[in-house]
């Protein structure tokens, strides 16, 4: 079992950045030594509407700003190899969704360290968590 090197960065909602109130609604992992590179966000905006109000949380915007920025680490993944690639990346974000400045940590299997980073940090179900179908489906005879 090898400790690599890897750096996180939480993903938060802040409505309203002349208050600097936020949420955690997801986290970023980057592990330069593994090539590695993922984020994972929040499947529902419960937590956000608890503590800001269902009134002032657009769900769907901001379930659309959670996939975004998914797709653009997914997108950008070859160009941000590196601590400072990363720290590039949050410079450039400008919305609701803000990214905390990246902080170090030790890393043994990337992709299990990052979902306990979500269990530990978010909370609550992944999107890219597999549910079963509330209501099964059913096939033609």
């Amino acid at each position: 079992m090898s400790v690599m090197r890897g750096y996180y960065s939480l993903i938060q909602f802040c409505p309203d950045l002349s208050r600097l109130e936020t949420v955690n609604v997801g986290v970023v992992l980057l592990c330069p030594d593994a090539g590695f590179l993922a984020a994972r966000t929040s499947a529902n905006n419960n937590r956000s509407q608890r503590i800001f109000g269902r009134e002032n949380v657009d769900g769907p915007r901001l379930n659309a700003a959670k996939a975004a920025i998914e797709a653009r680490l997914r997108k950008d993944a070859a160009a941000l190899r590196s601590l400072d690639d990363l720290k590039q990346f949050i410079a450039t974000r400008a919305n609701d969704l803000i990214l905390t400045p990246p902080r170090s940590l030790k890393v043994v299997s990337p992709k299990q360290d990052l979902e306990r980073l979500f269990r530990e940090l978010v909370g609550g179900r992944s999107l890219h968590e597999r549910r079963e179908p509330l209501v099964p489906p059913t096939y033609p005879n």
